[in-house]
């Protein structure tokens, strides 16, 4: 018969063999990757109005080249996905508070973004900024832009290029192609596509934007009477980006989402879909190389 020390020793040894294994069981209490295979759900971030990349469908359906490639990102971790729509200034501020743990939003790694959000690498793809214009402005060169009001979407590069701050950019040289018009009114909303959205609806206090190449080609395609003014002006790279203050360790995540993007260029993934989305187009490549 087994006393009541004997007892308490068997008692302590299940307790020092078990912590662990519940730690690995529950994803751990520092590792956000560990935390999303635990909850089997990654959520993240995106925009409902940024077609071709992302956007709702007649069914309420989240489609666009972001949403597959988030979709691929999540089922190659072995998770499902879940997304959120938070505004874009809110994303690129970083401090995300543990709302989301991901942003697959084509977003350009700069310097200012590098300081609070940590980017996987590889980029997934890469566009070139372009202005557009109502066919109805008489704006058909870029140096009829000059003392115009531009619309773009609030913090983005675009409202960062033409504020001149190009410091907060990051880019390398031979990613700018123009420099900016010059006696300019910047008018920021808040996604890209409410630009040419407002000038087909006949807001007039500006008639031109900057936005990427492939939102005005979608926009033309779909019978939006804006045109391209000039050749684009600067070459962005698009990354994953995590909260470098998350409240759980994210290196593991950031490396194994840089891993997994890095399998998509190899296996053909990411081609495949940007041919799709982008009119047969593939902007995976890394233009510098």
């Amino acid at each position: 018969m087994r006393t009541r020390k004997m007892w308490q020793r068997l008692l302590w040894a299940m307790l020092v063999v078990m912590i662990p294994l519940l730690a690995a069981c529950g994803g751990g209490d520092d590792d956000l990757l560990a935390d999303i295979e635990a909850r089997g759900v990654i959520r993240i971030s995106t925009d409902p109005n940024y077609a071709p990349q992302s956007f709702l469908d007649e069914t309420g359906n989240f489609v666009g080249f972001d949403i597959d490639v988030a979709r691929e990102i999540a089922k190659r971790l072995g998770v499902e996905v879940e997304f959120v729509t938070p505004d874009w200034d809110v994303i690129t501020a970083g401090n995300w508070g543990g709302q989301w743990d991901l942003s697959v939003g084509s977003m350009t790694v700069t310097t200012a973004r590098d300081e609070v959000l940590d980017f996987a690498q590889p980029a997934y793809y890469y566009t070139p900024a372009q202005f557009a214009a109502s066919n109805d402005s008489g704006i058909d060169s870029l140096d009829d832009i000059n003392g115009q009001a531009v619309c773009v979407g609030s913090a983005t590069t675009y409202e960062s290029w033409l504020n001149g701050d190009l410091a907060a950019l990051g880019l390398p040289e031979s990613s700018y192609f123009a420099t900016a018009p010059t006696g300019i009114t910047v008018i920021p909303l808040a996604t890209d596509n409410e630009c040419f959205q407002a000038i087909q609806a006949g807001r007039t206090d500006f008639q031109a934007f900057l936005t990427s190449n492939t939102v005005v080609d979608a926009a033309i395609a779909g019978g939006v009477p804006i045109h391209k003014v000039g050749n684009p002006v600067f070459s962005e790279n698009l990354a994953a980006a995590v909260d470098s203050n998350s409240a759980k360790d994210s290196g593991t995540l950031v490396a194994r989402v840089g891993e997994i993007i890095q399998e998509m260029h190899d296996d053909g993934t990411l081609s495949a879909f940007s041919i799709q989305w982008f009119d047969g187009v593939d902007l995976t490549q890394d233009p510098s190389k």
